[in-house]
This record gives structure tokens, sequence and C-alpha cells, in this order.
């Protein structure tokens, strides 16, 4: 079964604000400033997002996974002050994992 692993940058200016994640819109989780969360998906296409406090959002990557997939994603908030700031959500190589802060 293919997994899911998106980490959360840990941060200071919008670190109290929980980010929701959403696969295929709908709601798997919530991530806290510097936190990790597993899922086990579906195979298949899907659409991934997430949202933070009234107007924080990320733009929606889409990705395939097969059996045995392992997809490692980070997000960080990304701007100059709560208005103009959305959340980015990169692609990163499991090794990277770790050392990404």
């Amino acid at each position: 079964m293919p997994e899911l692993i998106v980490k959360r940058k840990k941060e200071f200016t919008f670190g109290l604000i929980g980010v929701n994640i959403y696969l295929d819109d709908k709601k798997i989780g919530r991530l806290k400033s510097g936190e990790v969360k597993k899922w086990n998906i579906s195979k298949g296409k899907h659409t991934l997002f997430a949202k933070g406090g009234l107007i924080l959002k990320s733009q929606k990557i889409t990705f395939d996974t097969n059996e045995n997939d392992i997809i490692a994603l980070k997000i960080r908030s990304f701007g100059n002050g709560y208005v103009k700031s959305f959340l980015q959500i990169q692609k990163l190589q499991l090794s990277q994992l770790e050392k990404s802060s």
C-alpha cells in the first residue's frame, strides 16, 4: 500500500496556526509546526492541498501512486504578512525528510 508522509516546517511566524491536510478534497489530518505525519493511501491518482487559519492555502499538487510507493512532502509558509502569505508544498526525497527543518 502506498504511503504519504507530510512534514511541516517548524516556523515561528505561523507556528501557532494548525495546518489541515486534504487528500482528494477530504481532510485527512492536521499538522502543528515541525510535525511529521504518515498515512497509508490507495493506489492511483491523488490531489493534495493544505489550509491554515482563515486565509492560508497552498497550491494543489497531483501525483500518481503505485503499490509500495512513498510520497514525501514538505509544507511551509511563504510570503510577507498574514494576508499576503500562502502555504507552499514541496516534494522531497526520503533522504531529505530528516535534513529539512
